[in-house]
């Protein structure tokens, strides 16, 4: 049987672009982004509390760190609770340097490294562009990503015999996703809580507080087997009905969010920062099937969450720590197809700030603007 290329709308694409050129060009104040302090004057300068919260803006940071991002899709079986496959792709660690001082903030990548196993799980490629502004109220974060090349990271379960020490996993280099992904967040006690002393070691958080939040979020998918052929191995089709054999899916969500963030301080220098944010997810998606069958699901409710956790050391000079951070949006079994997505960052970052200048130097050209 000879299969014909999925048939994808254009107008996914183009909502897609779109939606990527207007993040790029909102977020380029990154993450030195700054509300101000001193007096209450409006929505976005709120009062620090100095007993809580130091900043070290006006220092420049240099930051090293090993990085690598992930990607899982869970194709869920409704009828049958054991029966979920995990695709992913075979990323690799990244190690980066990057520079941070006022408004300003600049990574570059200088090397990669290949993860364990890796040669066994086929060849992926990778791009990615992520921008954020995190403000003492507002916090945003976008980022564009694009995965290609896949390989199944349970085929225990289509192949009990499989050995995962020597045996070559079962990979998909036809098959890709994009994803396009923007939040905002309100922080309902700026005064006393930094997001930035947590994430990006500008401010440093010297006695243990949290805030609320709230918020919304936006993404667009999309996934492709652009051979034609579906993701559901031979062995476990016949557990799926032939409309679910799945070779290309397009999904939109519009997220809000309800959570709270605490940073917990020892000895002013020590911490370890908890970021819970679940929400509900109205979720537009369609699926094709091997087929050639289209399925809609219009309208779903789903579930959705982003979690973090950071813990290290903010001293007066060195900072250092790892992070863990992922957004998972989670399908239910009223859909005509049950897929989970997930996406996943890791980071083992370690930096230094230089001295701030002296009080009695003369402005800068930047400073006199307003940068």
């Amino acid at each position: 049987m000879i299969f014909k290329k999925p048939v994808l709308p254009v107008h996914f694409f183009s909502a897609l672009i779109r939606t990527g050129f207007f993040i790029v060009f909102f977020s380029t104040s990154a993450r030195g982004g700054d509300a101000g302090t001193g007096p209450d004057t409006g929505l976005f300068v709120p009062i620090t509390d100095n007993n809580y919260v130091r900043s070290f803006r006006n220092q420049p940071h240099f930051t090293f760190e090993f990085a690598r991002r992930r990607q899982v899709i869970s194709v869920r079986n409704a009828s049958i609770d054991t029966l979920v496959l995990r695709f992913e792709p075979n990323t690799r660690t990244n190690f980066l340097a990057s520079f941070d001082y006022k408004w300003l903030s600049l990574s570059i990548g200088l090397i990669s490294f290949d993860t364990r196993g890796g040669s066994r799980k086929g060849e992926s490629n990778q791009f990615s562009l992520r921008a954020s502004f995190n403000g003492k109220r507002i916090w945003n974060t976008n980022f564009i990503q694009y995965f290609s090349g896949f390989y199944l990271a349970n085929p225990q379960i289509a192949d009990p015999a499989f050995n995962p020490a020597v045996d070559l996993f079962p990979s998909r280099s036809d098959v890709s996703t994009s994803t396009v992904f923007s939040n905002v967040y309100y922080c309902f006690r700026p005064e006393r809580f930094s997001y930035r002393a947590a994430l990006w070691q500008i401010d440093r958080q010297e006695k243990s507080a949290g805030s609320f939040l709230a918020g919304a979020s936006l993404r667009f998918y999309g996934m492709l087997a652009d051979s034609g052929i579906t993701l559901i191995p031979d062995a476990v089709q016949p557990f799926y009905n032939p409309s679910q054999l799945v070779v290309a899916q397009r999904v939109s969500n519009f997220n809000f969010n309800v959570g709270y963030v605490h940073t917990f301080v020892y000895n002013k220098s020590w911490f370890a920062t908890i970021y819970f944010v679940p929400g509900i997810s109205i979720q537009n998606s369609f699926f094709q099937a091997q087929d050639q069958q289209i399925v809609r699901d219009p309208g779903q409710i789903v579930g959705m969450s982003e979690f973090r956790i950071i813990m290290g050391y903010n001293g007066e000079k060195w900072f250092g720590g790892i992070s863990s951070y992922s957004i998972s949006f989670s399908g239910n079994n009223a859909q005509s197809l049950w897929i989970d997505n997930s996406y996943n960052w890791f980071r083992l970052f370690a930096g230094f700030r230089i001295k701030a200048p002296g009080p009695d130097r003369k402005a800068g050209f930047l400073e006199r603007i307003g940068l």
